[in-house]
């Protein structure tokens, strides 16, 4: 969504315009990243709340948010984060609008496969030994396993919850530096 809404306003022009105001190109991607990070965090609200209450309400087993609700917190913060700057470094490489789309839609499934989106990280793991380390789902499955399932807090997650900024500092500085501000 972030990329294609970049390609959406470089069509439209108004990308144009708001280069010609006085602000610098990080802050420019920045803004333009926002409301999608805003977004995520909203669909990761609404997840987290019928998994807990929902779920609850309709008579089934209601998903544990974890002991430290600070925590998963956190870790929603750096989902969302690494998520909008994924898409930023889409917008980057893809020089077209159906690029930005199909390579969105290949890495998406690529990481999810690999992360244990689809096939469960012991799997993954057993097979792959430590490949899906290279995918943010995975230390984003990690992260949330070891909060919600596990119990774990803060304390114990910060190698995943590292990963996951990591990978949002990598996403946001090649996309920074691959980006085509004309």
């Amino acid at each position: 969504t972030t990329a294609l809404s970049i390609f959406s306003e470089k069509k439209g022009g108004s990308f144009r315009r708001l280069l010609a105001a006085p602000i610098g190109k990080a802050s420019l991607l920045l803004g333009k990243m926002l409301p999608n990070f805003l977004t995520a965090l909203v669909q990761l609200a609404v997840i987290f709340a019928f998994g807990s209450v929902g779920l609850r309400l309709l008579g089934f087993q209601p998903v544990s948010l974890g002991k430290e609700p600070l925590a998963l917190l956190l870790a929603a913060l750096l989902i969302a984060l690494c998520s909008t700057t994924l898409g930023l470094l889409i917008a980057a490489i893809a020089r077209t609008e159906s690029q930005a789309s199909g390579m969105s839609t290949l890495a998406l499934w690529v990481m999810g496969i690999l992360g244990g989106c689809i096939i469960p990280l012991f799997a993954i793991e057993m097979v792959l030994g430590p490949l899906p380390r290279i995918v943010p789902h995975y230390w984003a499955n990690r992260v949330l396993d070891n909060l919600m399932i596990r119990g774990l807090g803060l304390a114990e997650v910060t190698t995943e919850m590292g990963a996951l900024l990591g990978f949002a500092v990598l996403f946001f500085v090649l996309g920074l530096w691959r980006f085509e501000f004309e």
